[in-house]
């Protein structure tokens, strides 16, 4: 079987989410050689790697690439680091005829014999466009890259890609902008599936491009190949941008169950870590919400979604701390459904106004709404009222409801 050359940029930093993404692509592959170029990633860290990769037929090599003229180059973004010019330097380490490049906030979910399979037809690369809506890009995003490494050798591209940065980098949009001017008109494109982006996602529709939504969205409910996790990341505490889970469930396997490739690697996060009896929600645009807490620590086995159109105040922020909470500021089309193809029930609990009607909207999906007094917002009394001096009666009749 021919090996599968695969690069990364990365720092110390950045390690876990390397290994992250490291362990997405061992879960379904076999036969690689991972480049990883770095300038501080400690040796150990590469033995370790290297006894694991070991019983998949594969290896990993530890390219320094320090005290260069990279250090000095022009970011566009504060998170980003000068790493991510080494991306340059894939003809000069890498020996392989063909390599692809992948940033280090990326998730595999599957086998990637297609993308060492495809003819490159003469061209230097393969990627996908950067393209946030309906309007087809020329350029391509640098995430991902099926590198033509024989073509970048004979045309010395590292040195042109240097020599462009020197001229360019404080005027273009870091290494993507520079391998555009080099690579603009000779690139190949491949399917959004093998870069699918993902950043838009909370964004969009603040910025009122609600086409994103319709362009964007899965039709047949399968996962990307390639997830590409732009824009807000999924290990920070809020992240409402899609498969936020699926990171977190690479991330969180035990590297003995995709090395020996266990039935684990093919379920789900809530299968490896939680999985709730029910889902509730609550849609507010108020902070108050009645006997919120009270709720979440006495059903435990029913996870809370809290969703608004706005950013929440600390006291919602704090309530992160459960593991049967989570918070949707600014809420996307995409959470608005996922959260009500998900319920079980209603929390009618927040106080003031009600949020988009969604009441009604509960009680056309027949599902039961669960509310105090004095926070019902359902002219019609259709739900399951109670005393917001007995909470405990509530709690009650929600765990007889999911069978407790």
């Amino acid at each position: 079987m021919n090996t599968k050359s695969i690069v990364f940029n990365a720092d110390n930093d950045y390690v876990d989410k390397l290994e992250t993404a490291i362990k997405s692509i061992c879960c379904y592959n076999n036969c690689l050689k991972f480049y990883v170029f770095n300038d501080d990633i400690a040796s150990e860290w590469f033995l370790m790697m290297n006894k694991r990769l070991k019983t998949i037929q594969s290896e990993i090599v530890n390219v320094k690439i320090v005290d260069h003229v990279l250090k000095k180059f022009h970011l566009p973004l504060k998170n980003l680091s000068y790493a991510t010019f080494c991306r340059y330097f894939i003809p000069n380490f890498v020996k392989e005829s063909r390599a692809l490049y992948l940033d280090s906030d990326i998730i595999v979910t599957g086998s990637l014999d297609y993308l060492f399979d495809i003819e490159l037809d003469g061209y230097a690369l393969a990627a996908v466009e950067d393209s946030f809506g309906d309007v087809p890009s020329t350029n391509f995003n640098s995430g991902m890259l099926l590198v033509n490494v024989d073509t970048w050798r004979d045309e010395d591209a590292c040195s042109k890609l240097l020599e462009l940065t020197n001229q360019y980098h404080e005027t273009a949009y870091g290494d993507q902008g520079i391998l555009n001017m080099l690579f603009h008109d000779r690139w190949k494109r491949l399917d959004r599936n093998f870069n699918f982006m993902v950043g838009m996602d909370s964004v969009a529709h603040i910025e009122g491009n609600h086409k994103w939504y319709e362009i964007s969205e899965l039709k047949n409910g399968d996962l990307p190949s390639v997830i590409h996790y732009t824009g807000v990341k999924p290990w920070e505490i809020i992240s409402n941008n899609r498969f936020r889970e699926v990171w977190w469930f690479y991330n969180l396997l035990e590297w003995s169950d995709i090395l020996l490739r266990k039935d684990i690697i093919s379920r789900s996060f809530e299968e490896l870590v939680y999985s709730p009896k029910a889902h509730t929600a609550i849609f507010t645009a108020s902070c108050e919400m009645e006997h919120v807490e009270y709720l979440i620590e006495n059903l435990p086995e029913v996870h809370f979604s809290i969703l608004a159109h706005t950013y929440f105040a600390s006291s919602v922020v704090a309530l992160l701390r459960y593991s049967n909470v989570t918070i949707y500021p600014c809420f996307s089309p995409f959470d608005y459904r996922k959260i009500l193809d998900n319920l079980d029930f209603y929390l009618d609990i927040n106080h003031y106004k009600e949020v988009d009607n969604i009441v009604s909207v509960v009680q056309q999906l027949s599902k039961p709404i669960f509310t105090f007094e004095n926070t019902s917002h359902d002219i019609g009394n259709q739900t399951n009222i109670f005393s917001s001096t007995e909470p405990n009666k509530m709690v009650e009749a929600i765990r007889q409801f999911i069978g407790e």
